[in-house]
């Protein structure tokens, strides 16, 4: 076994595990109903292929700073007689992937995958999914993998992170961010649920209608749908008392070299974009503004959200053991960037299944292979109501509605409107 520090990614997942209760919330969580003759046999060798081939399905976490590589491959597929409740993960032995098969009838069968972030962030999910595809079909045909050999693993790029990322540098971008957030809210401190609850999620779809009205507008200013939606989200969440400033949570790839892009871990900074809506600005200028500030976001990127020179509002000495609570996170995800499992004879179709929340509120535009788009929110019960989350729903799709309508609205104008 070989022991690396963890990378800046990991020490903020690690935290966030170590402050939650049901250790469970930093993690995913995919089922699939399979029909057809699958072969449990191969199955479970391209299992074990995975593991082999991606460290992070075998790697465990001693400590806050530390992680250790085994060479050994976690056992993490069993054969199940029912479907079982989710379990906590335990960072210090492992594993970090279970996969559980359950047999429903003759050639049925419910496949489920739960991985924790620190071994596979969103975009790894499309990578897991797709090699173990490929695995699969070697094992069934007895013959090697159509598979690249992975030139790193997660501890190069990691080692690599932390060099080009010196004192000095830390210092610069510690210095833009006081300047950025200066007049922003301050960070609240985040309390683990007393009694936890599952996490929730709630949905309205936008139909390839909309989403084209939506496309056509970001692209008349020369911005991108996210930067839309992003702004209209903006809108949104200062509704209800009209703040001119506001931060959205922001998770950036950090996925900027090929030679990462099929490589598995958590390379995810979660970071904050500062949307500045004082003056009642035109819809066309508030898009100006969030085009630009991802841009900055995107150059400062280095600092995860809780690192960021808070000085004011937070102390050193106290974030391991209370991070900062993250702000409404965005996210916004074109087609097939989520992945999904694809067994070679089978028919597989994956289950709407949904139990927990990785943080308090996430707004999710996912789009559609037909052109619409599913506006999810993912929430946490035991801080937003079922109901709360249907009206910020309705008034998102309603902001959404009245900002392509030809008229660049103003602010104020699309809030009345949503008052209304």
């Amino acid at each position: 076994m070989t022991h690396f520090p963890l990378s800046p990614p990991q020490r903020l997942v690690h935290a966030l595990h170590d402050a939650d209760p049901t250790r469970r919330r930093q993690s995913t969580r995919r089922v699939f109903d399979v029909r057809g003759p699958l072969d449990l046999k191969a199955f479970g060798r391209a299992v074990d292929g995975l593991v082999r081939r991606h460290e992070p399905l075998r790697t465990v976490y001693p400590s806050g700073t530390r992680q250790v590589v085994e060479a050994a491959a976690h056992q993490v597929l069993r054969v199940v007689s029912e479907r079982h409740p989710r379990t906590a993960f335990d960072l210090e032995h492992g594993p970090l992937l279970s996969i559980t098969v359950q047999p429903l009838g003759p050639d049925h069968h419910e496949i489920s995958f739960c991985v924790h972030l620190l071994a596979a962030d969103g975009w790894s999910l499309e990578v897991l999914f797709d090699d173990l595809g490929a695995l699969y079909v070697a094992e069934r045909l007895g013959v090697p993998p159509a598979l690249p050999h992975l030139r790193i693993q997660y501890v190069d790029w990691a080692s690599w992170h932390a060099r080009r990322v010196s004192a000095e540098r830390r210092a610069e971008v510690a210095r833009w961010w006081r300047r950025a957030l200066d007049g922003y809210p301050s960070p609240r401190r985040r309390s683990p649920t007393a009694a936890p609850e599952e996490g929730r999620r709630r949905a309205v779809t936008l139909d390839s209608s909309a989403m084209s009205e939506i496309r056509t507008l970001a692209n008349s200013y020369g911005h991108t749908a996210f930067t839309l939606l992003a702004a209209a989200c903006a809108i949104t969440l200062t509704c209800p008392d009209h703040h001119d400033r506001l931060l959205l949570g922001l998770a950036v790839a950090n996925r900027d070299h090929v030679a990462v892009e099929r490589v598995l871990g958590f390379y995810v900074t979660l970071t904050v974009l500062p949307v500045d809506l004082r003056g009642d600005p035109p819809f066309s200028e508030l898009m100006r503004r969030v085009a630009g500030a991802t841009a900055a976001v995107y150059a400062h990127r280095e600092l995860s959200f809780p690192d960021i020179a808070y000085d004011h509002a937070t102390s050193p000495g106290r974030r391991a053991s209370t991070p900062v609570q993250m702000p409404v996170i965005f996210a916004h995800h074109p087609p097939s960037t989520v992945g999904t499992l694809s067994l070679d004879g089978c028919d597989v179709v994956e289950l709407p299944v949904f139990d927990t929340a990785k943080f308090a509120l996430t707004i999710r535009a996912q789009d559609t292979a037909d052109g619409a788009c599913d506006i999810w929110a993912e929430y946490d019960p035991c801080l937003h109501s079922d109901n709360d989350i249907d009206t910020l729903l309705a008034t998102y799709t309603a902001v959404l509605a009245s900002v392509v309508t030809g008229a660049d609205p103003r602010v104020s104008a699309l809030r009345s409107r949503t008052d209304a």
